[in-house]
């Protein structure tokens, strides 16, 4: 019995020595929120990726089914952590950029607006911001900021989105 015990702790320790999730392991790759929100928000919904399970059957098969259920719910949260923190502007650093990109964001430098560093469809959201301010801009007199707004209404439009002021 002490031996199937060893067995089976052996087999789990080496999943609770994961480490949690540290601002030096992301970078910023968009605008949004700073990164403590950001985490503290995907945190409280991560709970929604997972998944129940009904098992009947030998106390033996019922453990085996609350711990591979168990492990797919740990899978489930990970993706939606990374996907949640992506659509908020942060993404897992490679491995040892994660804490220049901190210092970099610390020492007040922007992210790249239109890099390769950017997530997948981010630049719309950049964009966005600059019609924006572009529009603010526009409207108190600025002939440059009119300019800028009609080329990135352009680019929106023709990425489908159709900017208009709020």
């Amino acid at each position: 019995m002490k031996r199937k015990s060893l067995m089976a702790l052996a087999a789990i320790l080496p999943l609770c020595g994961c480490q949690t999730s540290n601002q030096a392991d992301y970078m910023q790759i968009g605008y949004g929120p700073s990164f403590d929100v950001a985490h503290a928000q995907c945190e409280m919904q991560k709970g929604s990726a997972d998944s129940g399970y009904i098992a009947i059957g030998s106390p033996g098969f019922v453990a085996g089914a609350g711990i591979g259920n168990a492990l797919g719910n740990l899978a489930a949260e990970d993706q939606y952590m990374k996907n949640c923190l992506i659509i908020s502007g942060w993404k897992r650093a490679p491995h040892g950029q994660g804490a220049a990109a901190v210092t970099a964001v610390a020492a007040g430098a922007q992210p790249t607006p239109y890099g390769i560093q950017r997530a997948p469809g981010s630049w719309i959201n950049t964009a966005l911001l600059d019609w924006s301010s572009a529009n603010n801009q526009c409207i108190a007199g600025n002939n440059a900021s009119c300019a800028t707004r009609a080329k990135l209404g352009a680019q929106l439009k023709a990425a489908g989105v159709n900017p208009a002021p709020i």
